[in-house]
């Protein structure tokens, strides 16, 4: 393991505090050899978010992910302006020209697209080049098994996230899928397409009339 993310803004900002006291608790027991993203899932305003993020800077944030309202750009530019941590944030865009707008008013420093949110393969890695276009990596959210692909055609992709609710799915969803390998993670280069066969049973299983 050399990543890992956590989650800030308890509920709804009105923990902050606690908040800190938590970063400064899982910071200590990872050392300072993993990197440590935090997420506030869109927890605070922008003033807030500022007078904490410099407070989390303190514990070398690898990220910080959506600290306001994902329609917020101008809070979200306040913010990335403000701080040295870089702001993550793109996963409620639904849209290559909503990701025109967070880039080019320098709202994110790290763009987040979901592949099936944003529209799909092609129109995700549209947001990949266009966020290359201002050089601006890429961390996908959520769906690793299609961003896993994705992540090869990406030359300014940073991380692929793995969320282990989705990560639970498809182990119900799929026969089989590539497993990381210590921090190797590779896909079938065998099989065609995604490499994904749904699971005849699960198909069965969880069909709706």
């Amino acid at each position: 393991m050399t990543r890992v993310k956590m989650k800030v803004g308890m509920n709804f900002g009105t923990e902050p505090e606690a908040d800190l006291r938590r970063v400064a608790a899982v910071r200590r027991e990872l050392g300072d050899d993993i990197e440590l993203y935090i997420d506030a899932n869109n927890g605070y305003t922008a003033k807030q978010a500022i007078a904490l993020g410099r407070r989390f800077e303190e514990y070398d944030i690898g990220w910080y992910e959506e600290p306001v309202l994902a329609d917020d750009i101008d809070g979200l530019a306040r913010i990335a302006s403000a701080l040295t941590v870089p702001i993550a944030t793109g996963e409620h865009e639904y849209t290559k020209y909503g990701f025109k707008d967070l880039l080019s008013r320098g709202a994110a420093d790290i763009a987040q697209p979901d592949v099936g949110r944003v529209g799909g393969v092609t129109e995700w890695l549209k947001v990949a080049h266009l966020a290359d276009a201002f050089n601006i990596p890429v961390a996908s959210h959520a769906y690793q098994l299609v961003h896993l692909h994705l992540a090869l055609a990406t030359p300014n992709m940073q991380v692929v996230e793995c969320l282990g609710t989705v990560e639970a799915a498809d182990r119900i969803l799929f026969t089989e899928f590539p497993e990381p390998a210590g921090p190797t993670w590779t896909p079938d280069p065998n099989k065609p397409g995604l490499g994904l066969e749904l699971d005849p049973t699960a198909l069965t299983t969880y069909a709706i009339d």
